[in-house]
């Protein structure tokens, strides 16, 4: 993903990027500054050029973090995927025209969506700017809160807090237990899903999600029939109802 990234952003050499090394990393923070994000102007960037005396540039580094409000994350890599997200986010702010494909049917619908009557809502989400600065805020401070990893795009790490309610935090999971133990390495099986190792990786995960939904489906399926049993084994009867003779 981050060779397509840095692809998108055409970096001249987006497969010898290793962000393990300290100086190709610093070298490449220094690429998406002077292309890309240009958050300083060109003589306050004289720090970050030194790439060669890593212990001024590590200041360096850590001042441009706090000057784009970057959120506080655990690795480099972490860190590299948010400035490459930002990055691309810029580039499409600069010129959106250019990513934008508009043919006649999309515009023959945007032109029945604008006649149809308007309905003003007077729910609260409704006024809501899910872009701005102070939601995107809270919502890292959420994730930090729940342990929830970081993702350059607020709105998926979103759905990520969502879900760690909904499984942990909600009235239904109050009495389900916690699950323990190592993760399953799912990612060094012997067998093989896919002989194309690129799609191996994303296959096994989608196969674990298609395993975690059927097993959801069976919990709820064995609470239906117990809640079925429950009714039919004890009756409610009206004695007053009930004739003796004829």
């Amino acid at each position: 993903m981050i060779k397509l990234k840095l692809e998108a952003l055409e970096h001249p050499a987006p497969s010898n990027v290793d962000i393990n090394d300290r100086k190709v990393f610093a070298s490449t923070i220094l690429w998406l500054e002077d292309q890309k994000i240009r958050q300083y102007k060109i003589e306050d960037r004289e720090d970050l050029r030194k790439v060669d005396q890593l212990d001024i540039w590590e200041q360096a580094y850590d001042n441009y973090k706090t000057d784009l409000c970057m959120p506080e994350f655990r690795t480099p890599l972490e860190e590299f995927t948010w400035l490459l997200g930002y990055a691309i986010r810029l580039e499409f702010l600069d010129a959106p025209d250019n990513y934008k494909v508009i043919n006649s049917i999309e515009i023959t619908k945007q032109q029945k969506k604008s006649a149809a009557p308007s309905i003003k809502a007077e729910n609260f989400f409704d006024n809501l700017d899910f872009n701005s600065k102070e939601f995107i805020a809270g919502v890292r401070s959420l994730a930090n809160k729940l342990k929830v990893p970081q993702h350059p795009n607020h709105l998926v790490q979103l759905e990520a807090i969502a879900r760690v309610v909904h499984e942990r935090l909600s009235p239904s999971a109050k009495n389900r237990q916690a699950v323990t133990g190592k993760p399953f390495p799912f990612e060094k099986g012997d067998d093989v899903v896919t002989d194309d190792t690129a799609l191996d990786y994303p296959v096994r995960i989608l196969r674990l999600l298609q395993i975690q939904s059927l097993r959801e489906l069976q919990t709820k399926i064995n609470e239906t029939i117990v809640a079925v049993q429950e009714l039919t084994a004890n009756p409610r009867t009206d004695t007053k109802l009930g004739k003796v003779g004829r």
